[in-house]
């Protein structure tokens, strides 16, 4: 995983770029934003599986990681095969990735946590955040209406990137928490 954080990098930066677009282009958003997000979760899941096959066992949430890769490859492809059918099932498929997503990060700002790595704190508001906007689109996505999911949506992954971005970073660093004389 470590080895391997210019990925997580990457994927965060493609999504804040992704969530910015949403908001500068919201009525072509919605048409676009099914195969935008399908290639998202593709590019995501393949990252994350990359990550997890080639990390030790270094984080308690490994196995968290691979399932939601798969589940993000699985999606990927679904929505980018069925895009008529994305547009309709959209609310539904963003509240739930949001929602499992907010879970990895949560429970990665947990080992942060017990590594006594900066910032997790953070890292946790930021999943609870993710977490608390997935239950929005969840409480009723299909009568939102159309604005409301392109608000949520581009906060959404502007969110997401900005946590997969800060996460990076501590894994480009993490070496210097292990390396440090233990106080």
């Amino acid at each position: 995983m470590i080895r391997h954080w210019w990925l997580m990098l990457l994927v965060g930066i493609l999504v804040i770029i992704a969530g910015i677009l949403v908001f500068v282009f919201p009525v072509q958003s919605y048409m676009t934003l099914g195969i935008l997000f399908g290639v998202l979760m593709l590019l995501s899941g393949a990252a994350q599986l990359v990550i997890a096959s080639s990390s030790g066992n270094y984080l308690m949430m490994k196995g968290y990681v691979v399932i939601g890769g798969v589940i993000d490859l699985l999606l990927g492809i679904f929505l980018c095969i069925y895009p008529g059918v994305t547009m309709v099932l959209l609310p539904i498929f963003l509240g739930i990735w949001m929602l499992y997503h907010s879970f990895i990060i949560i429970a990665f700002g947990g080992d942060m946590d017990t590594f006594r790595i900066s910032d997790s704190g953070w890292v946790i508001i930021g999943g609870i955040l993710l977490l608390i906007l997935s239950i929005m689109v969840l409480i009723n996505p299909l009568g939102v209406g159309i604005e409301t999911i392109i608000i949520l949506a581009g906060i959404g992954l502007i969110v997401f990137g900005a946590l997969m971005c800060m996460l990076s970073m501590k894994l480009r660093d993490i070496h210097k928490y292990f390396d440090a004389p233990q106080a």
